[in-house]
């Protein structure tokens, strides 16, 4: 689940530099001139701040990991790696009063290599049954974390379009439900093409983009059709890059029943997985 988050796109935690100093009002991490901001919005696990060393508090040593990998990998990487970092690098390398390290050295392979195959601090990020039905989660005022949305993602993820920012795929899924949003009214634009059917030749988006107009008219013949090399422009090659994206569309619509019906000669989803494309044309047995 790759999708962008808001997170990705802000700079203000991203540093050339960054250290750590203990003193009598606690333990204090920069980065570059400025604080080092908690990152509790990522994951929370310890709303008291940072430690380090090897004798470090294990939620407080996995905070800092967090608020270490989320700049500089991303928040997904933070909230799945942040207890093997804290383990081998916050608490093994991190140690002394004081210590710096550079952007370069967390973007390593060496760094990689030493958190790797370590099972403890125990991951205490949320899994998919920990999270709340999309139905009751709050994503308009933004009150649940990165590593919350990530497993709420992951929970339906085979309902929820990925392309974008993940948390507003994850308020259109649930308008979708709602009945606030169809999208089988979108217009089908080259680009819309580009994401929903990846591979696929110039010359084959050209014949759907002539043969349908809404996105709708297209995820139906895409899903039912027997056939789809029986339109013009549409190859064995094109058919078969077809078929291997359904799930893409499904994505899309938020589920196979907001997929219009199919006028034509129509086959169920499950049906039309199951049947094999051969190098010629798609057949029915």
């Amino acid at each position: 689940m790759p999708a962008k988050t808001d997170y990705s796109r802000k700079s203000k935690y991203k540093a050339t530099v960054y250290r750590g100093e203990r003193s009598l009002g606690g333990n204090i991490v920069y980065a570059g001139d400025h604080l080092l901001d908690k990152h509790l919005f990522v994951h929370d696990v310890a709303t008291g701040g940072f430690d380090w060393g090897p004798d470090a508090d294990d939620d407080r040593a996995c905070q800092l990991a967090i608020a270490l990998l989320a700049p500089i990998k991303g928040v997904d990487t933070a909230v799945e790696e942040y207890h093997l970092f804290a383990t081998n690098v916050v608490k093994r390398e991190l140690t002394g009063d004081s210590w710096e390290i550079k952007r370069q050295d967390l973007r390593s392979q060496s760094h990689l290599e030493k958190r790797l195959d370590r099972e403890y601090p125990q991951n205490t990020a949320p899994s998919p049954a920990d999270v709340p039905d999309l139905d009751d989660s709050d994503l308009d005022l933004e009150s649940i974390t990165y590593a919350e949305e990530i497993a709420l993602a992951e929970k339906y993820e085979d309902v929820l379009w990925t392309q974008g920012n993940r948390r507003e795929n994850l308020q259109r899924l649930r308008s979708i439900w709602a009945g606030e949003v169809d999208p089988s009214t979108d217009s089908l634009g080259g680009s819309s093409l580009y994401h929903l059917l990846p591979g696929l030749s110039s010359a084959a988006r050209n014949a759907l983009s002539k043969k349908f107009e809404t996105m709708g008219d297209l995820a139906a013949w895409v899903l039912y059709e027997r056939d789809h090399a029986r339109l013009k422009g549409i190859g064995p090659t094109s058919a078969k890059t077809i078929q291997e994206n359904r799930d893409v569309f499904v994505q899309y619509f938020g589920g196979e029943q907001y997929i219009p019906d199919y006028e034509g000669d129509c086959l169920t989803l499950d049906r039309a997985t199951e049947t094999p494309v051969s190098e010629g044309q798609q057949t029915l047995h």
